[in-house]
């Protein structure tokens, strides 16, 4: 048996891996959005849509020139997503640098930083 071990007479199954359970690195996720009143920029992380792990933790955090203006975590069972938030106007931040960092109960960490310019997308 691959990947078991005989424990006493009792065969235990090593958990599979996140990566083999399709988690990877976080996604972050932008949306530009306007109404009557101007534009926004709305952001939030999230698991692969194909993981089905358990996510001990997911973290985002985004930075632009007046600081921290975006940290939340989620937990549960993937797919999960951080809460969405409004960023900053152009005005208050014209460049953004973000981290991703999940971690999974199966003992694997993934990490994933972006950097853009209001008006474009991560990189």
């Amino acid at each position: 048996m691959a990947g078991a071990v005989l424990a006493s007479s009792v065969v235990l199954t090593a958990a599979p891996s996140a990566a083999a359970a399709g988690c990877t690195s976080p996604k972050l996720k932008i949306w530009y959005d306007s109404d009557q009143y101007g534009s926004y920029l709305k952001a939030w992380f999230e698991t692969n849509s194909g993981c089905t792990a358990r996510v001990l933790n997911l973290r985002g955090q985004i930075f632009c020139d007046v600081g921290k203006v975006y940290d939340k975590r989620a937990k549960g069972r993937a797919p999960i997503e951080t809460e969405m938030k409004t960023l900053p106007p152009k005005s208050k931040c014209k460049k953004f640098v973000a981290k991703g960092v999940v971690n999974y109960y199966v003992g694997e960490d993934f990490e994933d930083m972006w950097t853009w310019k209001y008006g474009d997308y991560p990189a």
